[in-house]
């Protein structure tokens, strides 16, 4: 039963990221990272700390209008106060202008390592592995 919770808060705060990012909560997407957590986005690059990642995500995600970040394909591998987890993303990304019709949609994979301190699950290391990103909004993207 143990293990069952600890893969339900687990997956309760892969979920968190996206709505987060969705709703544009900045403090909520701080909270689901370490303080010193390190995440590579890819083409975006790598960024370390709670306020690097907000920040680069922040910057982004404003550049575009309504997004839809879809988490699912979950697996959880738990190992003490430690953890592994892969989930699916696809997120998609309107134009910022509202008559403008265009989308971008992003196919790809989350892989994080987690800690749990204080009876709390962060992410302490995600790369996003990116499977096929479709169309343009003109959203700023290094390497593109």
């Amino acid at each position: 039963m143990q293990d069952w919770q600890q893969h339900q808060h687990i997956s309760a705060l892969l979920i968190d990221y996206g709505c987060a990012l969705d709703n544009r909560d900045w403090q909520a997407l701080a909270e689901v990272f370490t303080a010193d957590a390190r995440v590579s986005y890819g083409n975006l690059g790598l960024f370390e700390g709670q306020a690097a990642i907000v920040e680069v995500a922040r910057a982004f995600i404003e550049s575009c209008g309504a997004t839809q970040h879809l988490i699912g394909n979950i697996r959880i591998s738990i190992d003490g106060e430690q953890a592994q987890a892969r989930c699916y993303v696809q997120a998609t990304h309107a134009a910022l202008q509202s008559a403008d019709a265009r989308l971008m949609t992003l196919w790809g994979e989350y892989r994080d390592q987690l800690v749990c301190s204080d009876g709390r699950w962060r992410i302490s290391q995600r790369s996003l592995h990116i499977q096929h990103v479709h169309g343009d909004i003109g959203a700023p993207l290094k390497g593109r």
